[in-house]
């Protein structure tokens, strides 16, 4: 349980260091947000779904000062605009000239992800991400204070009704940038085995909201879908458009055979997608845009300045590569959720051999930032980053995910603006 300490206004006159070092205020603890979430839906089982996650949600706010998120919405921005110049792709065409980048150009990709490290020269970029989760579920807090900022700081608007609105809108945006002019007819959330998922409960949310603005939206196992007579299927529904919640980035699985060939056929629109991912989320992408070589897509310098040094392993000389591996980060190219990724303090040889053999890149490392927290009265400190959502170039709204291990949905908004 988590014991709160301070009172209102405690903070008004801290740092935002500070205050997420020292500052307790917790507007809700975990099982209350849990609570609120599910006594907002109308789904009958989703506090149950809750209730078994007892990791999902964080105990307290995360504070985030006005001028870093300005930062991070300049570096969307940015990335935006490199990502769509025509050197750009012929970059990554030309490092993997096997993909086909033209399908679906005018889409964008629903619910990008940046994730940042704050760090005491302001925000870094960790990594983008294409099928960022947990938005539905973090949006119920949006206009939630903590309690110990005044009102007279300046305050964003992420009130839950206009977060519905971007949400909806966004969904609406990618397929009419697809299909200008035609109906929108069955969208389907697509996932492996989606109930066994630990992120179920946030399609369930965001099949609510869709169904609730008048989209018809299912959630689907990609292995339950058909191509058909040139439709893709799901039992007696044809499907229109696609909310691709798989980690499968090119959709080279077996279970993604009937997605690969409606993307392929232009048959639904598929968000994110293969090309998705490749313009935005491969690891490797941070080389090119964290680099000076403007023509292959490098962000202008202020904005190069927030991603930390990336380079491609394979063309690191391998003696000082493994010197220096205690100063890096290393991840696979397409890799998700830290999975294989390795600090270099903590390689072994084997690892190093591994990574070698791999398609890995090396980034500097940019420690995360911590929260203090009070639990049954101790003092502890976890971990946090801030994942800024986004679509087409402009954010949506921030959340902190909080974590010792598994990380944990903080507020989604940083509650606290600091000039």
């Amino acid at each position: 349980m988590l014991t709160p300490a301070g009172q209102a206004g405690c903070c008004e006159t801290a740092t935002v260091a500070a205050i997420n070092s020292s500052c307790h205020c917790l507007p809700f603890d975990a099982e209350t947000r849990r609570a609120r979430v599910a006594g907002g839906s109308r789904g009958l089982g989703l506090e149950g779904l809750l209730t078994a996650r007892p990791g999902l949600y964080a105990g307290t706010a995360v504070f985030l000062s006005r001028d870093h998120y300005r930062q991070m919405t300049r570096l969307v921005e940015a990335v935006s605009q490199s990502t769509a110049s025509r050197s750009y792709e012929a970059a990554i065409h030309a490092r993997d000239p096997d993909l086909d980048l033209t399908r679906q150009r005018e889409s964008s990709s629903v619910l990008m992800g940046f994730d940042f490290h704050i760090s005491p020269d302001g925000p870094r970029l960790i990594e983008i991400n294409t099928n960022a989760g947990a938005a539905f579920l973090a949006k119920q807090f949006a206009d939630v204070g903590s309690g110990c900022m005044g009102a007279s700081q300046e305050q964003v608007d992420f009130s839950e009704a206009r977060l519905d609105v971007l949400l909806v809108s966004m969904f609406v945006d990618e397929w009419n940038s697809v299909r200008p002019g035609e109906r929108l007819g069955t969208l389907a959330i697509v996932d492996d085995d989606p109930e066994s998922q630990y992120l179920y409960p946030d399609m369930l949310l965001a099949a609510e909201l869709l169904n609730a603005h008048g989209i018809r939206t299912i959630i689907a196992d990609a292995a339950a879908l058909e191509f058909r007579d040139g439709k893709l299927r799901h039992g007696d529904d044809i499907i229109d458009m696609v909310y691709n919640r798989l980690t499968d980035f090119r959709l080279e699985a077996t279970r993604g055979r009937a997605l690969r060939q409606a993307y392929v056929e232009n048959a639904a629109v598929i968000s994110p997608s293969p090309r998705h991912h490749a313009l935005y989320a491969d690891k490797r992408n941070l080389v090119l845009l964290g680099g000076d070589d403007r023509e292959a897509g490098a962000v202008s310098e202020d904005v190069r300045a927030m991603i930390p040094l990336t380079r491609a392993v394979a063309a690191m000389d391998r003696e000082v590569a493994w010197k220096a591996r205690k100063s890096m980060f290393f991840k696979p190219s397409g890799g998700f959720g830290s999975r294989a990724a390795y600090r270099g303090d903590k390689l072994t040889k084997q690892v190093w051999q591994n990574i070698l053999d791999g398609d890995y890149v090396a980034q500097n490392v940019v420690p995360p930032p911590d929260r203090g927290l009070m639990v049954d009265g101790v003092a502890v400190r976890l971990k946090f980053d801030v994942r800024l959502y986004a679509y087409a170039g402009k954010p949506l709204f921030p959340v902190a995910r909080m974590y010792s291990g598994r990380p944990r949905i903080s507020a989604p908004r940083a509650a606290g603006w600091r000039r």
